[in-house]
């Protein structure tokens, strides 16, 4: 039985707005895509978006959660008034198409764009945007599967230029078991709740972001 992120009942409202969102940036406000994704990205609006806060999924049209994106980026907000129109952009289907696959593996959007970013997911418009969305689940899996062939727990902790030691004693996790998770890919989502809240501390990050989900 697939998890998927959030209650069905607000997904296709979810995928208007967040390709509402995409396109309002980027043609009406003329903000340069992935520099608005990153910010998007950094955001609590992805967060919670990905969750399915109804405040974030519904509540907002995509101008405001732009305007949301903007804030908590400390961005200068635009003066264009919102513009959605009827002939869909390549921007809003890569909204549309992203907040789908989302939704339907419970990625977050910061791991979906470690693998594939989102100048990559645009660029599949023209070959996908007139097929069934079942293309575009294919396509994504591909490329995840073949992407990710290192633990977002050693991907982290690369990231934040940490060895599996240093690590270690900022946790309490034994070093043995760190580089067993790291080499493991689904361990960490069985190991005790403690010990991967402990690490996803140490790491600064959401327990979330560092499963294998």
């Amino acid at each position: 039985m697939e998890m998927h992120a959030y209650s069905s009942d607000y997904l296709e409202t979810a995928q208007k707005n967040l390709g509402d969102m995409l396109d309002f940036a980027a043609n009406t406000c003329d903000l340069n895509l992935n520099s608005f994704y990153q910010m998007f990205l950094s955001s609590r609006v992805a967060e919670q978006f990905g969750k399915g806060n109804p405040r974030y999924v519904a509540g907002m049209n995509g101008a405001e959660l732009t305007w949301e994106v903007l804030k908590a980026a400390q961005e200068k907000l635009p003066n264009q008034k919102p513009a959605f129109y009827l002939d869909k952009s390549p921007e809003y289907w890569c909204g549309w198409s992203l907040a789908w696959y989302q939704w339907l593996t419970a990625r977050s959007f910061r791991k979906i764009q470690r693998l594939i970013p989102i100048e990559e997911v645009l660029c599949m418009y023209p070959t996908h945007h007139e097929a069934d969305i079942e293309r575009f689940r294919e396509t994504m899996d591909e490329l995840c599967r073949k992407r990710h062939q290192q633990s977002y727990l050693q991907w982290y902790r690369t990231l934040c230029g940490l060895s599996v030691q240093d690590l270690s004693e900022m946790s309490g996790v034994s070093e043995d078991k760190i580089v067993r998770m790291e080499e493991n890919l689904s361990l960490i989502n069985s190991a005790p709740a403690q010990e991967v809240w402990r690490l996803a501390t140490a790491l600064g990050r959401n327990v979330e972001e560092i499963l294998e989900i």
